[in-house]
């Protein structure tokens, strides 16, 4: 490929991004994203106050302090990284979920017989398939975080996530590319799950509406408070609504370096599983000014080889000490049943 191929190729990759309805950080999202935050921001101080201070407000939102944050500088390089080339990795690399979906369904053929084809009609099939594989994705995407969250050499690469001090939508890009592929083997087992048992409850390959390929439901949420959980807009949802959906201020809570915030808040869309998992964290009507980050001393997380370096040297020491802890735990026993089956005193 030559320099020319090259670039076209990149500004294409970023064209999508940017001008697909589908994609997590199109203009159009982003748009009624941004006209919803400055809404309830105004609602709210004409609540209290009497009037709403747009200029106030629009100070809030374009404040010089983030733009020129060297942390969301890094966001950038991470956001082309993920737009332009990882794409083509990940795909390359993770088992696809029809190849689970294929995998199930014959399984469970095996295993119980078909069952026929149903006498629904397809719409009926079809929103019953995107809520399935829309639920799908929520617990593989919550599953996936809380292993990335207990397991350390896996933290060791998610981290760099957090390690972001300042949040704005382009914060979510900020993965590692390692983290992405193990991101994209489980939702790929989780969706490819799902899909597989809805073929063989229905008798036939099903679809859920989609828009670019994304899932509808998944769509709605991006295109109202999605972008927003990664802002500097406090808006919390509490009560009932709280222990369903994770509101802009929940995930931020999870973004919080306080210590009674770590491992909180783990889901994606829905706050279901953290409810019944005990990882909810309800976040309180005023805004606590939380702080962002991650407190390592020494280290320079937002540099290039802070972010795709460093994390593999830690994650392959992390997990080698995991596995030096697992062998000492059973020091004898593999000598012991040798012993046994030998006659060995």
């Amino acid at each position: 490929m030559d320099l020319y191929t090259a670039i076209r190729f990149s500004l294409a990759r970023i064209s999508n991004e940017l001008f697909s309805f589908g994609s997590i950080f199109s203009i159009y999202s982003l748009a009624t994203t941004f006209g919803l935050a400055v809404f309830a921001l105004a609602y709210r101080q004409k609540s209290r106050r009497g009037r709403a201070n747009l200029r106030a407000i629009a100070r809030a939102i374009f404040t010089k302090k983030i733009l020129v944050h060297e942390s969301f500088a890094a966001d950038v390089k991470l956001f082309v990284l993920s737009v332009v080339f990882m794409p083509v990795i990940v795909v390359s690399l993770v088992v696809s979920a029809n190849t689970v979906a294929i995998a199930v369904k014959s399984m469970l053929t095996g295993a119980f017989g078909a069952m026929g084809s149903a006498d629904c009609c397809d719409l009926s099939i079809k929103l019953v398939s995107t809520v399935v594989l829309f639920l799908a994705y929520e617990i593989g995407y919550w599953v996936d975080h809380y292993l990335k969250h207990r397991v350390s050499f896996l933290w060791e690469l998610h981290k760099v996530h957090h390690t972001a001090e300042v949040l704005t939508p382009l914060t979510n890009f900020r993965n590692h590319p390692v983290d992405n592929i193990f991101f994209g083997y489980m939702l790929s087992m989780f969706i490819g799950s799902a899909s597989g048992l809805l073929a063989w409850l229905f008798g036939r390959n099903t679809e859920a509406f989609t828009v670019d390929g994304k899932n509808i439901i998944f769509i709605f949420f991006l295109w109202t408070i999605g972008h927003l959980q990664h802002s500097q807009f406090w808006i919390p949802f509490r009560g009932v609504w709280g222990r369903i959906i994770l509101s802009p201020a929940h995930h931020q809570i999870h973004h919080s370096n306080d210590p009674r915030h770590f491992n909180r808040n783990l889901g994606s869309v829905l706050a279901v599983w953290d409810w019944m998992f005990g990882t909810l964290e309800i976040p309180s009507t005023k805004n606590p000014r939380l702080v962002y980050g991650v407190n390592e001393e020494g280290r320079r997380p937002h540099s290039s080889t802070g972010m795709l370096l460093t994390p593999i040297v830690m994650a392959t020491s992390a997990l080698w000490h995991e596995v030096v802890s697992i062998r000492k735990s059973f020091p004898n026993a593999a000598f012991a049943l040798w012993a046994k089956r030998n006659r060995i005193s």
